[in-house]
C-alpha cells in the first residue's frame, strides 16, 4: 500500500465550469497520468463541476475533495478564499453561489462597457459566447482581446486593461473575506486563503485568521523555497492548516498543469482531522 508520506496531492485545479479550457475528465485523466492521489477541483464561486467529478473520482480512483474558490473583497482588493470539504448541496450556500453568478455577469458586462468606451471593438455575440454557461471572469475577456488581436497575450491583456488600477478593472464582489470564511463554514468546509503573495499588507492574513481563516496555501507555482518557508512557517506560527497546489487552468496558464505542484497527503489528513474536532 502507497505510503502517505509519498502520496502526492494536488488542491487548486480549475475546469470548464469557471475558467479553464480543461474538462472534468480531462483532469482526472492527466491527475492519473501524474500518480496523484488526491484532488480538489476548486472553481470560481461554482460547484458545478464537482457532480462530474465525483464520477471521474470514482473511475479513476484519485481521492476527490469537493472544493471551491470564492471571490472576496477586502477595501478594493480582490481576495480569494479556497473552500475544502464543503456540502455543495447546501440549500442557503447553493442560493448564495446564484446570486454570486448573477454578479459576476453583472461585473463582467460593465468591464466590456468600459472596454467599449476605450474605443476596443465589441462584437457582442462572441463576447456572450465566451462564457457560454460558466462563470465569467476577467480571464474570459482577456481571452476576448487576444482573440480580437486588441493585445498579443493574456499578461497584456491584464497589464493594459483588466488588473487593478488599470482602466476596464471593476472591482465588484457581495462577499468581505470574513463572510467568505463564513458561507464556507455555514457548508460544512474549512477556509484558506488562496496564494497568499498577492495579498498587498500581508498583515491582513493576521486579520483573515481572527475572522476563522483555517488554513493558507504555502506551496504555489514558481514559488521559491524561501518563499514556501516563509509561508510554512507563517502558517505554523498563526495555527493555520497548510495546502497547496498548481492552479491549472488548463491551456490558458502556460507555467502550470494538473501536477506541476503536489503537497503531500499528510496535510491533507491534518485537514480532515480538523473537520473531525469542528
Amino acid at each position: 500500500m502507497e505510503e502517505n508520506s509519498i502520496k502526492k496531492c494536488d488542491l487548486h485545479i480549475h475546469s470548464t465550469f469557471s475558467d479553464s479550457d480543461a474538462t472534468i475528465e480531462e483532469i482526472f485523466k492527466e491527475a492519473g497520468e501524474r500518480q496523484l492521489s488526491c484532488i480538489a477541483i476548486t472553481d470560481h464561486d461554482t460547484t458545478g463541476g464537482l457532480e462530474k467529478a465525483r464520477e471521474a473520482s470514482a473511475h479513476y480512483g484519485i481521492e476527490l475533495i469537493d472544493g471551491i474558490e470564492i471571490s472576496a473583497q477586502k477595501k478594493d482588493f480582490e481576495v480569494h478564499v479556497l473552500g475544502y470539504y464543503i456540502n455543495p448541496k447546501n440549500t442557503a450556500f447553493c442560493e448564495a453561489l446564484v446570486q454570486m453568478k448573477k454578479l459576476r455577469r453583472e461585473r463582467y458586462f460593465a468591464m466590456v462597457n468600459k472596454l467599449h468606451a476605450l474605443g476596443v471593438s465589441i462584437d457582442s455575440e462572441r463576447i456572450v459566447s465566451n462564457i457560454a454557461n460558466s462563470i465569467p471572469t476577467r480571464l474570459h475577456l482577456g481571452l476576448y482581446l487576444v482573440q480580437k488581436g486588441v493585445v498579443k497575450s493574456l499578461r497584456d491583456a491584464f497589464r493594459k486593461y483588466l488588473s487593478p488600477g488599470k482602466p476596464a478593472y471593476i472591482s465588484r464582489f457581495k462577499y468581505s473575506v470574513e463572510e467568505a470564511i463564513a458561507l464556507i463554514h455555514s457548508c460544512g468546509g474549512l477556509a484558506f486563503l488562496a496564494h497568499p503573495q498577492l495579498i498587498p499588507d500581508q498583515s491582513w492574513i493576521e486579520e483573515f485568521v481572527a475572522c476563522g481563516l483555517d488554513g493558507l496555501e504555502v506551496v504555489y507555482p514558481k514559488f521559491s523555497q524561501t518563499k514556501i518557508s516563509l509561508y510554512t512557517n507563517m502558517a505554523d506560527k498563526l495555527g493555520l492548516l497548510k495546502s497547496g497546489g498548481s492552479d491549472a487552468h488548463g491551456s490558458y496558464k502556460e507555467y502550470t498543469e494538473v501536477g506541476n505542484v503536489t503537497i503531500p497527503y499528510a496535510w491533507v489528513e491534518k485537514m480532515k482531522e480538523r473537520r473531525r474536532i469542528l
